[in-house]
């Protein structure tokens, strides 16, 4: 039921997004502008570790739209394909307490790899402010909300005691929505070149049975027609 209702909201958002031109057309004071978008983006960004217990490097690609007010304000949603990737390596021993007949002191050592990459049909829907610096350069923040749909992925399981892979669909691992909170900086040049960099703040859980969320930062560049 969840999983139905979050993907009526995000057909929702999109149909909303598609009636946004027929505003534009009846008022004078609203000028739509439509572009493409691009970059690259690093899972997990809220960690330093750059080892384990990391994001791996992905990329972004999407269509925007966005909506000029005359005050400067503007609203602008983006709906693309996100890929985002990490990995976790788990090393650790324990003691068998429990058994009397296994002497305190005997361990048993576990020692895996895991790597994932998932793939979401990604529609952040910000609103957002401009100022012109200069002629030819503008700079722009925006925030609000976005919504993801996981399309598809792989899991790959290296047990490095036994020799072994397992390869699994991500989404049979994780959740295949996601949802939470974005945020971009960045300047345009010339009317049409966009350089930025952005903030995804993960609201939903990955799973049930872990406590982390999606915390993405990226980097693009884009142009608008």
């Amino acid at each position: 039921m969840k999983t139905m209702n979050l993907l009526r909201g995000i057909l929702c958002l999109t149909a909303f997004m598609a009636l946004l031109p027929l505003s534009a057309q009846h008022n004078k004071d609203i000028n739509l502008r439509w572009g493409v978008t691009a970059g690259m983006n690093g899972f997990n960004a809220n960690s330093l570790n750059l080892s384990d217990h990391r994001g791996r490097y992905g990329f972004n690609i999407a269509a925007r739209a966005e909506l000029d007010f005359a005050n400067s304000m503007y609203l602008d949603a983006e709906l693309g394909l996100l890929n985002l990737g990490w990995k976790d390596r788990v090393s650790y021993y324990y003691s068998d307490y429990y058994n009397p007949d296994t002497p305190i002191g005997d361990y048993t050592e576990t020692d895996y790899t895991q790597r994932m990459n998932a793939y979401y049909l990604h529609l952040p829907i910000h609103a957002g402010y401009h100022w012109n610096v200069a002629r030819r350069c503008a700079i722009y923040v925006d925030a609000g909300p976005y919504f993801s749909l996981g399309l598809f992925g792989k899991a790959k399981t290296t047990d490095h005691i036994k020799n072994e892979t397992h390869k699994d669909d991500t989404f049979d691992q994780i959740r295949r929505f996601d949802w939470g909170l974005g945020a971009r900086l960045g300047v345009e040049l010339a009317g049409h070149y966009r350089l930025g960099m952005g903030y995804d703040f993960g609201l939903q859980k990955l799973s049930k049975y872990s406590s982390d969320k999606n915390n993405n930062f990226t980097l693009s560049v884009g142009y608008m027609f």
